[in-house]
């Protein structure tokens, strides 16, 4: 029986990756592309489809509820469309361990750094984790996306900074360590041979 090839993605955190880091995102017009971001996303997009993986803690702490947090994903989506690009799936994490309340309270497998968001975007989007890359700017990014077999990058953006000074200690380390959004597409780029 013919099986569809399964296909490569890019895994990206949001804040700090892609949009500048705002403490607890709740409002869309908060919203600022990092520069860099969308050259390096359309490079990207032609070869590899674009899924955002994001831990949002802050509908636990209360801080904000899934219909803002939906919002802020529409707004972003539709800029990002503005601009020529496209993300085959956003997937968040509503949860957290310690603090929050019912029914966000809790262990789960989706909070980075364990895989769960990325394995359910495999799941339903029939991706290759062994062959896709996760690109965040915190060492729970690189964690989660080796814990789903893919290759990780950090960038500098956002916490990238600080993290990258942390990974010794930490035990947990990146394939590479680009400056921002750009510099990892070039890398994948050429380590995947692909003509931008």
């Amino acid at each position: 029986m013919y099986q569809r090839q399964r296909m490569a993605a890019i895994f990206l955190d949001r804040d700090g990756t892609i949009i500048e880091e705002v403490d607890y995102l709740k409002d869309p017009a908060e919203v600022q592309l990092i520069p860099g971001a969308i050259p390096a996303l359309r490079i990207l997009q032609r070869h590899f489809p674009l899924v955002v993986i994001t831990n949002q803690a802050g509908i636990a702490r209360s801080y904000l509820t899934e219909n803002q947090l939906h919002r802020i994903h529409d707004h972003l989506r539709g800029l990002l469309a503005q601009l020529g690009i496209s993300l085959a799936g956003i997937y968040y994490c509503p949860h957290h361990p310690y603090v929050g309340h019912p029914p966000y309270l809790g262990q789960c497998q989706c909070r980075k750094p364990r895989p769960g968001m990325l394995l359910a975007a495999a799941a339903d989007l029939a991706l290759d984790l062994s062959r896709s890359y996760t690109i965040g700017d915190k060492l729970s990014d690189i964690a989660a996306g080796s814990n789903a077999t893919t290759h990780t990058i950090l960038v500098r953006t956002g916490y990238g900074k600080q993290h990258e000074h942390q990974t010794s200690l930490e035990g947990v380390f990146p394939d590479y360590v680009a400056n921002d959004l750009l510099g990892a597409a070039a890398w994948i780029m050429e380590r995947t041979g692909e003509n931008r």
